[in-house]
């Protein structure tokens, strides 16, 4: 059982969370989410292809 009093002063039901300009940069690499996005799909499909290919191939 904690009996510690709670010092931090309760947040207001009406307050807005600080704006954070850092979370509107794009990624460093590929100048956009959806190009990463894409990157990974696209990479996930090349190696499901090659891994079915070697199956086929040495089953």
């Amino acid at each position: 059982m904690n009996t510690a009093p709670n010092l931090t002063p309760p947040e207001p039901a009406d307050a807005v969370p600080a704006r954070r300009p850092e979370l509107d940069d794009a990624p460093p690499l590929l100048g956009s989410w959806r190009n990463i996005y894409i990157l990974v799909l696209g990479a996930f499909v090349l190696f499901v292809a090659v891994f079915w290919g070697l199956t086929e191939a040495y089953a």
